[in-house]
């Protein structure tokens, strides 16, 4: 006789989440009470019986717009439960982007900080989408529905759906299954320190992207969460001595700042001597202030790479990676992103589309099963992405030496700034309609806090008076604080090739110059 065990899902790990932890605490509020995993269920039963009393059903996706707090969390679990797709988006972006990505993606219902359900409401409405707009303060209320029992689940369902820039700066909605989730937690596990039910988790870093997948496997062993609704470098490290805080997902900008924190202010030898693992993301970080923040912290230090497409960790520097003797030369592995994860597969291509000699530079291409499906109704996109043989385009220039990977630039125009991505052509847009501009180009520019800032170039047109504060004006009124430049220049005119073609990487090369890679973040 022979049977088939069914495949499980993050439902199921869920599940059992809930009943072996079942007394102990899942989640820290910000006004100090506590959520046991049996209470958390409770709440994802009945949160996800308030989403189907508003008319959703399973598949159906829910955006997210909100800062770090317990209830983001139980809004996860809620979704989950009911079968829901998560639509996860940066807090700081614009009402009118939000909208954009909640029409893309046809979301029923919308979850925001409670300062901001006016302004999304409107913004909905203006283009059309009839979503409701839910505060968090509100969640509690709308889980005191009566449960219902958890959504059947396969592993192929649609379950995350974060958003990233396109080509054409048009969003994109990245999907991603059980089955990807699955692949991304088991991947994560391989590559961090042991994670237990003893472990505290803070939550500095946005949930809707890094944060997000980090909780999401330490709540599968038994974690408890706390979260920072916005960072304070003191308030932080004032939660991890008493907290006993043991691990955070971050980035180098943040963590910059939390080594200041620790050297300049009064907080005692013990502050941070809980702590065991903190994940970063996005960028290397300089020799110099990796020896300051490991003399802060200790060998607690990983960090992942990894696309939304194609979640981290794909490669990993390792704790014992991060340790060498400040008084010598700097190893060259520190300026890598790490080795490979076991259960993924690189290779460095060609323009050719042949892989390249060992030590070369070329485009990375990475295989696994932790893979999106594919773009949201973007088949174009998603088949300049996906290439035969299940393998995945990143657009980013690396080599591999000694074993590491090297991410040396970025084949598309992308820029990091702060753990943010920005693309270009969506602030270009904005400058563009501006009266008096001619032409204008955005590019990313060295910045020692945030790893990239965002430069705009302007030429103007004939007899325009166009000013700077004008430009960054239109930028403020129209797209995400983050997103808006630093600074603008006035320039007579913008490279360009024959054709008549922007050469981005032209206008980008005299910032640049000196630094080792193309890229920060």
């Amino acid at each position: 006789m022979s049977f088939e065990l069914p495949g499980p899902t993050v439902s199921s790990l869920l599940q059992r989440t809930y009943d072996v932890h079942s007394g102990q605490t899942a989640l820290v509020h910000a006004d100090g009470t506590e959520t046991s995993f049996g209470r958390l269920r409770d709440l994802a039963a009945g949160l996800a019986g308030g989403l189907a009393g508003l008319g959703l059903g399973r598949g159906d996706r829910v955006l997210i717009a909100a800062r770090n707090c317990a209830e983001y969390v139980v809004v996860d679990h809620a979704l989950f439960w009911g079968g829901f797709v998560r639509v996860a988006v940066s807090f700081r972006l614009h009402a009118r982007e939000i909208a954009e990505i909640a029409e893309d993606c046809a979301a029923r219902v919308v979850f925001a900080d409670a300062d901001r359900v006016t302004e999304l409401d409107e913004a909905l409405r203006a283009v059309g989408v009839e979503a409701k707009v839910v505060s968090t303060m509100s969640v509690g209320e709308l889980a005191a529905h009566d449960p219902v029992p958890p959504a059947p689940a396969e592993r192929e369902d649609l379950v995350w759906m974060p958003y990233t820039s396109g080509t054409t700066g048009r969003p994109k909605g990245v999907m991603h299954t059980h089955r990807s989730l699955l692949a991304t937690i088991r991947n994560m596990m391989v590559e961090l320190p042991p994670i237990t039910d003893r472990d505290t988790m803070l939550q500095i870093a946005p949930l809707s992207h890094l944060a997000g997948w980090y909780g999401l496997v330490y709540t599968v062993r038994g974690a408890r969460q706390l979260f920072a609704a916005e960072f304070d470098a003191r308030e932080a490290v004032e939660a991890i001595g008493k907290y006993r805080v043991t691990a955070m997902p971050i980035v180098p900008t943040i963590l910059a700042m939390l080594t200041d924190e620790l050297e300049h202010g009064d907080h005692g030898d013990r502050a941070v001597s809980s702590m065991r693992t903190i994940i970063y993301g996005g960028s290397a970080i300089a020799p110099a202030k990796l020896a300051r923040a490991i003399a802060a912290f200790g060998d607690v230090f990983v960090q992942s790479y990894g696309l939304t497409e194609l979640p981290m960790p794909v490669s990993s520097l390792s704790q014992e990676d991060h340790r060498f003797d400040p008084a010598e030369p700097a190893p060259e592995r520190l300026a890598s992103a790490g080795r490979v994860t076991p259960y993924i597969e690189v290779r460095i291509v060609g323009a050719d589309g042949n892989d390249v000699p060992p030590g070369e530079s070329g485009e990375i291409w990475i295989r696994g099963d932790m893979m999106m499906t594919g773009y949201w109704r973007q088949p174009e996109e998603t088949a300049a992405f996906l290439r035969p043989g299940s393998w995945a385009s990143t657009g980013d220039i690396g080599r591999m030496s000694d074993g590491y990977l090297y991410i040396v630039d970025r084949k598309r125009d992308l820029i990091v700034s702060g753990g943010f991505n920005v693309f270009p052509s969506e602030v270009e847009k904005v400058i563009g309609a501006l009266p008096g501009v001619a032409e204008t180009a955005v590019v990313g520019v060295p910045d020692p806090r945030w790893g990239e800032s965002v430069l705009a170039v302007v030429v103007r047109e004939p007899g325009s008076d166009l000013t700077e504060e004008q430009v960054l004006a239109a930028c403020r009124g129209s797209i995400a604080g983050y997103k808006k430049p630093r600074r603008v220049e006035f320039a007579d005119a913008l490279p360009k090739n024959s054709s008549g073609k922007l050469l981005r990487r032209e206008l980008r090369a005299k910032y640049w110059a000196g630094q080792t890679r193309l890229v920060d973040g």
